[in-house]
């Protein structure tokens, strides 16, 4: 099983900070949708809000996911390390 790296725990960190923000802009904008309505500019950019930060936890969350399979370098074919310089081969 392969682990996060430091970038991807913090892609984490703030893909979970992100939630509240979520909670706290959808019960803004159900507050301003009962008090002003549904065609007030304040709903409007409260529903925004609230797709905003949950679009951008969705999207640090998928970011942070650790990698499927360890990776290679580039350059390695089959295992075997293609660099003549690093071969020893003259």
């Amino acid at each position: 099983m392969t682990v996060r790296s430091t970038g991807k725990k913090i892609a984490l960190g703030f893909a979970i900070a992100c939630l509240p923000l979520v909670a706290a802009s959808f019960a803004a904008f159900v507050w301003l949708a009962i008090e002003k309505g549904m065609q007030h500019v304040l709903t409007g950019s409260a529903l925004a809000t609230t797709l905003f930060f949950a679009s951008c936890a969705t999207v640090l969350f998928f970011m942070s996911q650790p990698p499927r399979y360890a990776l290679r370098p580039w350059h390695e074919k089959d295992g075997v390390d293609a660099d003549p310089a690093r071969s020893g081969a003259p």
